[in-house]
């Protein structure tokens, strides 16, 4: 039955689409969800309890701000531009999602470039490698549905469209929003309310007000660091994060990971918990990046091995913590890590070496990207966590573990962030005010 209702569902969809690009705009409801499931890719795991699953959000604070906007069905965006890591595509995909409800418009769900895995963690000399071949759906990452069923709940005026064909259209155009406006310190956009009023402007400038009935479609560019997270209140901010969720094979990656890190260490874990203590170590090792010195054209101290890893042992030895998860796309640095380790009494794990057989061959069968995720999540959930000030990827996790922690304030003394459960090395002021703009 389920199967016979999406394939109904897909032809109306179809029809829908091809309705609404010809003729007049005006008879689809509000309301409509254009929305059809794609087939998960990696495999499937055995059921077992999923320490990262939660409901789709049903947030008060953002039907408010939803219902105070002037809706536009004639006005569409779309949000394909997405590349980089998890910390890039998430911030990206969020911030798209909050422009289109700034100015009222529909949304086609986002695509994420995909990346080129024989460049990861290899040359990063051309930076043009790093956007990759081709593009895929939100499900490369994300659950679709807990996106779609979360946005009809906490912001039912919004229309959401599955799909559009990159046609040209006179009144199509590409936009990066903060282009809009004259200053955009590093703290974000100062006036993010004057978003509406600046495209409207923009729009009657570029765009032909003939023929009426066709929309007005704006490609969204990647806009990653611009946009002051709070500028709606807190409960905002922390609820609206959550309208994306990794995809499910990987939540139970996860959830396994942490299960046989557990077991071999003989450690007993609460997996439900936000933040596990007593546990383990996180760290991120991201380490002699090329494209890092020539984008700060500087020496950035702590993104080179010996320096990172020191810093790493020592925060591990002065919490009294003896087992440390290291996140990394290089093994061989983990396994020297590793060995380095040793003489501080520390054991150092990672994911490849805690899950076997039939987990193992789902880790393998996911894109190097996609397997990240997985740290991601573990890493959430470590007693204490290191990372670096110039990773996306680091600052993510901070943000988020800030979210679920204590609530200690950041602090940041010479080049070193703390916030009493995550610590962040050769971190400039910059990075600090750049956070406000990172959903958590």
């Amino acid at each position: 039955m389920a199967s016979r209702r999406y394939a109904v569902l897909a032809g109306v969809v179809l029809a829908s689409i091809w309705l609404w690009l010809a003729f007049d705009r005006e008879s689809i409801p509000a309301h409509r969800i254009w929305y059809g499931p794609s087939p998960s890719k990696g495999g499937l795991i055995s059921p077992s309890i999923d320490a990262f699953d939660f409901p789709p959000v049903d947030s008060e604070e953002m039907r408010a701000v939803c219902s105070s906007t002037k809706w536009n069905q004639s006005l569409v965006f779309t949000c394909d531009n997405n590349h980089g890591g998890i910390g890039h595509v998430r911030n990206s995909i969020l911030n798209c999602v909050r422009y289109a409800i700034g100015a009222g418009g529909a949304l086609v769900l986002p695509n994420i470039a995909l990346r080129d895995e024989d460049d990861m963690g290899h040359d990063h000399s051309h930076p043009e490698k790093r956007h990759g071949p081709g593009r895929n759906g939100m499900e490369y990452m994300f659950d679709v549905e807990h996106f779609v069923d979360s946005l009809r709940m906490s912001c039912p005026e919004m229309l959401l469209m599955r799909h559009m064909e990159e046609t040209f259209s006179p009144r199509r155009r590409g936009l990066l929003p903060e282009h809009l406006f004259d200053n955009v310190p590093a703290g974000g956009l100062e006036h993010p309310e004057e978003w509406p009023i600046r495209l409207k402007a923009w729009i009657e400038e570029h765009m032909p007000s003939y023929p009426e009935k066709e929309p007005i479609i704006v490609d969204l560019e990647q806009s990653f660091l611009h946009y002051p997270t709070h500028s709606d209140g807190h409960k905002f901010a922390h609820s609206f994060g959550n309208i994306l969720k990794f995809r499910s094979d990987v939540r139970r990656l996860a959830t396994t990971t942490l299960n046989k890190l557990s077991e071999w260490y003989e450690m007993p874990l609460n997996v439900s918990e936000p933040i596990m203590t007593p546990s383990f170590m996180g760290a991120h090792l991201q380490t002699d990046n090329p494209f890092l010195e020539q984008r700060h054209n500087s020496d950035v101290a702590f993104a080179h091995f010996p320096a990172q890893t020191a810093a790493y042992i020592e925060q591990a030895v002065s919490a009294k913590i003896p087992l440390m998860y290291v996140a990394s796309g290089n093994l061989p640095e983990i396994h020297k890590l590793g060995l380095q380790a040793t003489g501080s009494n520390i054991a150092v794990t990672h994911k490849e070496d805690l899950l076997k057989e039939k987990d193992m061959d789902v880790l393998e069968r996911l894109r190097w990207d996609q397997r990240a995720l997985v740290d991601y999540l573990v890493l959430l959930k470590a007693q204490d966590f290191a990372g670096v000030g110039h990773s996306s990827f680091s600052w993510q996790i901070v943000m988020t573990r800030h979210e679920g922690g204590n609530k200690k304030k950041g602090v940041l003394e010479s080049d070193v962030w703390s916030d009493g459960i995550s610590t962040l090395y050769g971190v400039r002021s910059s990075y600090v005010e750049s956070s406000q703009c990172m959903w958590s």
